[in-house]
């Protein structure tokens, strides 16, 4: 039975959508989205292209039938581009609302704010009593203040997941670049973070743990933002951060437990307590708790314009602020080990390099990986920014947990956002330097080819 809303959006979608099957608009299974964004004169900066109810990335060389069950029959959809908040009008199951393009505003200067509050925490530690009304607080090698910091800075982007397209999302992904993206992810980055941290740090066994705790830890927040600044495709990055989020639920203390035994097997005196079960504890901790919060907060808002518009934006720099708090404490408790000579400054910096090199050779060999496949230059740019990109609060909360929060395994993984964002923001201008050629005349021919809506279309 038809209702008043029913019929609305059939006449919209007569109006302004064009409308057919595969077969009558002459379209294969085997043709990539390129090809049917040409064969039907789309430009995907201003219409959406559905085959049976699915949106199709904007920009891809994949082959319908590796992203959908493509029927002869299979109806295509041809709309303009929605407004924030609105549904496709005749892609009701692709659910989507059309983001502005990422910017970059407190996090650009990440770097310079962390420095400043380890600079404000070792300046008051040493100087006031605060670290001792810090120790205080702690319960085990946890302090609480901390512990909640580390909950409240993961919320923002568990807060911010669309759930309801987890699995659509993750159906997708093309298998070779979801196969490409897991081996990039789950083996090469973990081991080469592994490898590169027992050739600089063997003699710093307790920094090298806190650098394998980063490199298990597969960035959900961040490498939305880079993806977008380097003309990516953000639609296919949300996908691969979806798959990822789900892989860390389950795999990051299993990761993390084996690069500690092969490293203990090398030779390197890791401590013992990197078990299994201490590792999973703390990560159903920190984990568990902001994802069980950020499921229940999109539960109450993902169907209200208000959420995404109004709340999100102003409750993302929650993630930034708690990070700083964290930082603050840790190195107002570590304020007169460091002045006093107890922790060496110049052993700790040693943890920067195996970092940069991490950051650099992931994105390099991410890039060329995309290249062998030969993948566009969208998909290149966020297969190696998600290949190169870490949740360094994860690390710092899981290390700041199990070892303490003035441990050099904590340090070291405040190090990692030290090295990492402005590392990423080159990489960005890198990645407009080697931007392909054919993708550079596909983008100049767009904007003259940008003929026809597809309400002319279907006139």
């Amino acid at each position: 039975m038809s209702t008043p809303a029913t019929e609305a959006r059939d006449a919209n979608c007569a109006q302004d959508c064009t409308r057919g099957t595969m077969q009558s608009l002459g379209l294969r299974a085997g043709q990539t989205v390129e090809q049917v964004q040409q064969a039907l004169n789309v430009n995907p900066e201003t219409s959406s292209l559905c085959i049976d109810g699915r949106r199709l990335p904007e920009q891809s060389e994949a082959k319908l039938q590796e992203l959908i069950d493509v029927k002869d029959t299979s109806e295509v959809c041809v709309c303009p581009r929605v407004t924030w908040g609105e549904e496709f009008l005749c892609c009701p199951e692709a659910v989507l609302r059309q983001q502005p393009k990422a910017k970059l505003g407190l996090e650009r200067f990440l770097t310079v704010w962390i420095l400043l509050a380890a600079g404000a925490g070792v300046l008051l530690g040493y100087y006031t009593s605060l670290d001792k009304k810090i120790e205080a607080l702690k319960v085990g090698n946890t302090n609480l203040l901390s512990a909640i910091g580390m909950i409240a800075m993961l919320l923002p982007p568990f807060a911010a997941v669309k759930y309801n397209e987890f699995s659509s999302a993750v159906r997708r992904i093309p298998k070779r670049i979801a196969v490409l993206s897991l081996v990039m992810n789950w083996i090469v980055g973990p081991f080469l973070m592994l490898g590169l941290g027992m050739l600089t740090l063997s003699q710093h066994p307790d920094l090298l743990q806190g650098v394998v705790f980063i490199g298990a830890a597969r960035c959900i927040a961040m490498v939305l933002v880079w993806t977008s600044l380097a003309d990516g495709d953000s639609f296919l990055c949300v996908s691969l951060v979806l798959l990822n989020s789900l892989i860390t639920i389950v795999g990051y203390a299993p990761i993390v437990t084996l690069l500690a035994a092969v490293g203990q097997a090398a030779g390197i005196d890791i401590e013992g307590n990197v078990s299994f079960m201490t590792v999973f504890i703390n990560v159903a901790i920190y984990l568990g708790i902001p994802l069980a919060i950020g499921i229940f907060m999109w539960s109450c808002g993902h169907g209200r314009e208000w959420y995404w518009k109004r709340f999100l934006p102003h409750f993302a720099p929650v993630g930034l602020v708690s990070l700083l708090v964290v930082v603050f404490l840790m190195f107002c408790e570590m304020a007169k080990p460091l002045l006093n000579g107890q922790v060496s400054i110049v052993d700790v910096l040693f943890a920067v390099i195996p970092l940069l090199l991490y950051f650099s050779m992931m994105f390099g060999l991410s890039w060329a990986c995309s290249r062998v496949l030969k993948l566009g230059f969208a998909e290149t740019v966020t297969l190696a920014f998600t290949g190169a990109s870490n949740n360094f609060e994860l690390a710092l909360a899981s290390c700041t947990a199990i070892f303490g929060t003035s441990s050099n395994q904590a340090i070291a993984t405040v190090l990692g956002p030290l090295i990492e964002i402005p590392v990423m923001l080159l990489m960005v201008r890198l990645s407009g330097w080697l931007r392909f050629e054919k993708e550079v005349q596909g983008s100049e021919s767009s904007d003259t080819d940008a003929s026809c809506s597809p309400s002319s279309r279907s006139s």
